[in-house]
């Protein structure tokens, strides 16, 4: 069974940008955490800071990336668009349909995902990280936290239309 054309590009889409989140975040990581032996949960040199300003900016560059790269897929008609009976009509159809208003509300949500995750360890008493347990647990973090959002995009941009604007 083939998969059909809109997956290939999220799955392509998603794989490039999850590798380079991955990277992205390796690279902080190394150059924030290098000398030290544990991270701490809390504090401004920390866990808590690192994942909420990655997930802030980096939810926001994600999704910035993803819907320009979707409509342009969609003006080349490398992906068919999605027609409103074959939506779910879920929370992701009532996302802004304007590229910048949406990356800000992704940008928000990575918020509130980091939040989640910094409430599971506090609750789990994690408030210290080895700093290579810190790599490891940040690194899967980002690649799922790219393709969450890099999927939300993807689907919003497909039922946007703003291809069709511009053909008129």
């Amino acid at each position: 069974m083939q998969i059909s054309l809109n997956y290939r590009f999220l799955i392509a889409l998603a794989s490039v940008l999850a590798a380079f989140s991955a990277v992205l975040n390796f690279a902080l990581v190394q150059l924030l955490w290098a000398k030290s032996s544990y991270v701490p949960l809390w504090g401004p040199h920390s866990i808590a800071m690192h994942f909420m300003a990655f997930s802030i900016l980096y939810g926001f560059i994600l999704s910035w990336l993803a819907t320009k790269a979707t409509r342009k897929a969609l003006q080349t008609q490398r992906v068919l668009p999605l027609h409103w009976h074959l939506k779910s009509q879920t929370v992701i159809d009532r996302l802004p349909s304007s590229t910048f208003s949406r990356s800000f509300m992704l940008g928000l949500y990575g918020a509130a995902i980091s939040g989640i995750m910094l409430y599971l360890m506090d609750l789990k008493a994690l408030y210290f990280l080895n700093s290579k347990e810190f790599l490891i647990l940040s690194s899967l973090y980002a690649i799922c936290f790219s393709v969450a959002i890099t999927t939300m995009a993807v689907y919003r941009a497909l039922g946007d239309r703003v291809f069709q604007k511009a053909k008129v």
